[in-house]
């Protein structure tokens, strides 16, 4: 992974749990287990490639300035 970026987002069925959006920047392809282990070996629902990258930033930081976090990391 050369860069991510996340946005926390407070789940519908429980305001007090939080789950995250991630945007990784790679230039490789990445298994589920990759993605999982890049990441400290958390749990990871789903993830996919970005095709539509207009609509995917639009769909992941649409709660910020909603009392969320967010950060972007690059590696150095």
């Amino acid at each position: 992974m050369e860069k991510v970026f996340f946005v926390t987002e407070r789940d519908k069925g429980d305001y007090n749990n939080l789950h995250a959006h991630m945007l990784i920047g790679t230039n490789t392809d990445m298994t589920y287990r990759e993605v999982r282990y890049g990441l400290g070996n958390i749990s990871v629902g789903d993830y996919q490639p970005v095709y539509d990258s207009e609509a995917v930033c639009k769909y992941v930081t649409k709660h910020i300035g909603k009392d969320v976090d967010y950060e972007i990391i690059f590696k150095s």
